[in-house]
Formats: structure tokens, sequence, C-alpha cells
């Protein structure tokens, strides 16, 4: 089994295994048996997870992971992003009323509404958040 399994953007599949750990067998054969399953495999580098932000970013994020974001929080948002096309995370977080700024926001790229860069820079007033339209 390995470590996680995902899909990119492109809808190919993934296998991936962490650097942590001896694997149980030879890499190759691992590669050979995701093939045969129609997906691909790599061991994802030390650097990959812990240099940059954006593990830095994740884990700040899900911090907020159970949080619920009232309705006219969401749409207050939405609404201003659609008016605007992006916004400061600073900005977002005055739209936001009924609720801790903060975790709705949170809360809210998660759930995949809003994005925002997590490779940039740690996660500021001045990141852009922008709608992801479905």
């Amino acid at each position: 089994m390995p470590d996680l399994h995902m899909q990119d953007i492109d809808g190919g599949w993934w296998m991936l295994d962490a650097f942590d750990r001896k694997l149980p067998m030879d890499p190759m054969v691992i590669a050979r048996a995701a093939t045969q399953a129609a997906q691909r495999y790599r061991v994802v580098d030390r650097s990959e997870i812990y240099d940059g932000f954006r593990l830095r970013n994740a884990v700040d994020l899900l911090r907020y992971a159970g949080h619920t974001v009232p309705l006219g929080d969401r749409v207050r948002l939405l609404a201003a992003l659609d008016e605007n096309g992006s916004l400061p995370f600073a900005d977002c977080l005055r739209v936001l009323r009924e609720t801790q700024p903060v975790a709705a926001l949170a809360s809210l790229i998660l759930q995949g509404l809003v994005e925002v860069e997590l490779d940039d820079a740690l996660i500021g007033p001045e990141t852009m958040v922008r709608r992801i339209r479905a």
C-alpha cells in the first residue's frame, strides 16, 4: 500500500511513498505494479515536504477543518470575489461577519470554494484569495 493515493488535475492517478521509511520492496517493482494498474508511482523526496511553505500553510489551514461557515458569510465572500476577481486575505476577513473570519476563510479554502497560493510564502494579509469555479 502506498502512503498516498492521489489524482492529479489531468485525471491521472498516482501512488506516492514518503521517504520516511524503508520500502518493503524495490521501488522499480512497485512502479511496474502501478503501471499495470494504470497508475504512476514515485517516492516523494524529503525536500518536497519540508522545504518551502506548503506544509506550514497546510498545517495552519487544517486547524480549521471542522469549522462550519454560515451561509451569509459564504455568499458575501463569494460575491465580493465575483466583483473583484481576487482580494487580499485581509480584505476577505472584513467581509466575514457571522463567525470567526480566519476560521471561516480557512474552511472555505479547505472546502475548495476559494484558493490561495500555498507555495510562495506563509499565508498573510497580502496573500491573494481567488474563487474556484466548478
